[in-house]
């Protein structure tokens, strides 16, 4: 049976399908795991509510308005989306869009000024990012601090110095290795995968020298993160002897989801076992939702 195409389950199926609402929780994931190191494993709920709040917001906001702002290059390339296909009207989603943008500044206002901060720079980094530099060299850099700015977001729940930006730069170290091999999909060379090895390399080596520096303390975690690290760096490198933009998407797709362990990874490195498992269980609604790699 098919469902009607004005019915509220298609119209719902329709909104779910434009804000990629798998993937948000890999946004939640950065700000929980970043909170609870921020407060040592015992959360501030008001603020950490407030946090994911602004999260969802934020990323709704930023895949509405990527959407919108591509809808001419998407009837072309992507003509089954929402608002190609005409599911969702053009003027219904730039209205979301900017909607949820104003509704994250406002929580980011009730939650205080680190968090109000931080909110500010990570709307603007995702106006600047899909209202047109997506698609010209900036793009990567800037989807890979607006990932650093979430982890931020979470952060702020404590004071953020210095341990705690080196803390985040693996997280935005690895987005621009998973943003710079979405972009290699469109060309599948050799050398784009190589370009993206690069930062992953460097995650994962600045990842295991923030044990020597006493910012992560945990054996367990660290032997983990080396292994892990060192698997999905041989799945790239193994990528590059036949990159297909099938094999390129797979690995999008895989690496999407190892953002969730990566913060798991960060979190058990600080102490936090228990938490760093409990984490990984938001894999389970990214599964039962139904996972797809986003669109390019």
């Amino acid at each position: 049976m098919t469902t009607p195409p004005g019915s509220l389950p298609a119209r719902l199926d329709a909104w779910l399908a434009l804000v990629r609402m798998p993937l948000l929780f890999t946004a939640w994931s950065n700000v929980i795991a970043a909170h609870l190191i921020a407060t040592m494993g015992s959360p501030h709920w008001r603020l950490l509510g407030l946090q994911l709040t602004i999260a969802a917001c934020l990323y709704w906001a930023s895949m509405i308005l990527n959407d919108c702002f591509d809808l001419a290059r998407d009837r072309e390339a992507y003509p089954h989306r929402p608002l190609p296909s005409g599911r969702i009207a053009a003027r219904s989603a730039w209205l979301a869009g900017y909607g949820l943008l104003g509704l994250g500044l406002g929580f980011g206002l009730l939650a205080g000024p680190g968090p109000l901060l931080l909110t500010l720079l990570l709307a603007m980094v995702i106006l600047l990012y899909v209202g047109g530099l997506k698609h010209r060299p900036a793009g990567p850099p800037l989807l890979a601090l607006a990932r650093w700015l979430n982890w931020l977001l979470g952060l702020s729940a404590g004071l953020v110095l210095i341990p705690e930006l080196l803390l985040a730069l693996p997280v935005l170290l690895y987005t621009l290795a998973l943003a710079l091999l979405h972009r290699a999909g469109r060309s599948a060379t050799r050398h784009a995968v190589r370009v993206a090895v690069i930062p992953l390399a460097l995650a994962l080596a600045v990842t295991l020298a923030l044990y020597p520096l006493g910012i992560l303390t945990d054996p367990y975690a660290l032997a983990l993160t080396a292994v892990g690290g060192g698997l999905l760096l041989r799945r790239l490198l193994r990528l590059m002897e036949d990159p297909t933009t099938a094999r390129v998407r797979a690995s999008v797709g895989f690496m999407l989801l190892c953002l969730i362990p990566l913060d798991a990874l960060l979190l058990a490195g600080d102490g936090q076992r228990l938490a760093a498992v409990l984490l990984l269980l938001l894999l389970l609604p990214i599964w039962l939702l139904g996972y797809r790699v986003p669109p390019r």
